[in-house]
């Protein structure tokens, strides 16, 4: 059975430029301004991805990673292979 929630949403944070379904954005005035957005994940282009893989984790990843740029996504629902394809960077990493 299809899942009929796609495109899933995710919450992104960090620093650096992102595109997000083809808009570009400024993570660092996104977190420092509002914590957080969250968006449908239709494509995502960031130099660095970090997965997050629990909300708690997500809060402070920032204190625990300081690396520029990186962009933090977690989602409620797992991100599965279809969504991973969504997802252009040179390096995705999982914390």
């Amino acid at each position: 059975m299809k899942n009929k929630t796609r495109p899933k949403v995710v919450l992104l944070k960090g620093n650096g430029p992102i595109i997000i379904n083809s808009e570009m954005m400024e993570l660092i005035t996104i977190t420092l301004s509002h914590g957080l957005v969250g968006l449908p994940l239709e494509e995502l282009r960031a130099e660095k991805v970090i997965i997050v893989k629990d909300m708690e984790t997500f809060w402070e990843v920032h204190k625990k990673v300081k690396e520029k740029p990186a962009c933090f996504v977690y989602s409620y629902d797992e991100l599965d292979e279809e969504d991973m394809k969504r997802i252009k960077s040179e390096s995705i990493s999982y914390l």
